[in-house]
């Protein structure tokens, strides 16, 4: 397992892995690893020669400068849960090194980026994009492993893949959840012992719209009445574009996207229906 902090050497280290015909499995992180980000890693680790791990809280994805400076940051602990791991390769650069001081490049996603946390999230994906471009770039990886809770972004990152001619395959894999159903992620860290046991509500409410559609718009009052402060949204889409379906009961792949928020945090999940 190397810990690797510069391109210089990340770049030495992926060329010498290339040389000897390795396949490459890579997954991306903002550090505060959960069980979630460690199933990844364990399927990167099965389906390659080598696994690679970045950690890089990217300050171009946050539209809210206090989100970025609140995220959470526990690199001692994410070195600790990934050497029980064994990844080949730990890529964990500061922000200079991502970004120097002259950097100016832009990118413009111009697909699947104006519903859901595209909405509310001005630039967010823009920001993703610049950053998966680099990584990929640095790292060449046969193959990229995500996780379905950001289902907009993978959409978005496949579109990327193929727009740009990167021999990718993404891979992604089922949302991993706590026992009762609340979707893993960072900001979890963020809640209390009341808010975490209120989240749950969020996947059940998500279930119950599953077995009945119809009720979706009184599942918003409901959430409200619970507790959580504000809804970003709470709707159905195409799965495959993102377009919002307006007849229920159509045959489309249908899919349930939520962004609400508990305690000031920004929690979001999805599920198929």
């Amino acid at each position: 397992m190397k810990i690797i902090k510069n391109i210089e050497e990340l770049r030495e280290v992926i060329n010498n892995y290339y040389s000897l015909n390795k396949i490459i499995a890579f997954v991306p992180t903002m550090g505060s690893l959960h069980d979630g980000h460690l199933s990844l890693i364990r399927y990167a680790k099965e389906t390659a020669d080598i696994s690679v791990v970045s950690i890089f809280v990217n300050k171009t994805q946050f539209n809210d400068a206090n989100d970025f400076t609140n995220y959470p940051r526990d690199l001692d602990n994410d070195i600790d849960k990934l050497s029980k791991l064994k990844p080949d390769i730990i890529f964990v650069p500061n922000d200079s090194e991502i970004y120097n001081k002259d950097f100016a490049i832009k990118i413009s996603v111009n697909k699947f980026h104006d519903c859901l946390c595209g909405s509310s999230r001005i630039g967010h994906f823009d920001g993703v994009a610049l950053i998966i471009i680099k990584l990929f770039n640095l790292i060449k990886p046969h193959k990229a492993i995500f996780g379905e809770k950001d289902y907009q972004q993978t959409l978005i990152i496949k579109k990327l893949v193929k727009d740009l001619n990167f021999d990718i395959n993404i891979i992604v894999q089922p949302t991993y959840r706590e026992p009762s159903g609340l979707a893993m992620s960072s900001r979890n860290l963020r809640l209390s012992a009341n808010g975490k046991k209120l989240a749950f509500a969020i996947y059940k409410t998500l279930n119950e719209i599953k077995t009945d559609p119809s009720t979706l718009e009184q599942k918003k009052f409901e959430l409200l009445d619970m507790g959580f402060e504000k809804i970003d949204y709470l709707e159905i889409r195409d799965e495959d574009d993102l377009k919002l379906i307006n007849n229920i009961n159509s045959a489309q792949n249908k899919r349930i996207f939520i962004a609400i928020y508990l305690e000031g945090i920004r929690l979001i999940d999805n599920l198929k229906i």
